[in-house]
């Protein structure tokens, strides 16, 4: 099972999707484009079923880091 998990200025998660399809999971972690609700930066994580994780880090400035 795929997770995506949303957390705004290094708070507690906010949001959370759980996905089985891959495909499925990596579009909607590519749709976050923007902070959002957040003061500073926004941070999505796509868990994936083996242990790796994917993190995309965005600031208010529109600065995007993915890891």
């Amino acid at each position: 099972m795929y997770k995506i998990t949303l957390s705004y200025d290094g708070n507690s998660v906010r949001w959370s999707g759980d996905y089985d399809d891959a495909l499925e999971a990596f579009t909607a972690f590519a749709k976050f484009t923007d902070v959002g609700f957040a003061n500073e930066y926004s941070t999505i994580n796509l868990s994936m079923p083996t242990g790796k994780m994917y993190t995309k880090v965005i600031d208010r400035m529109g600065k995007v880091t993915i890891k």
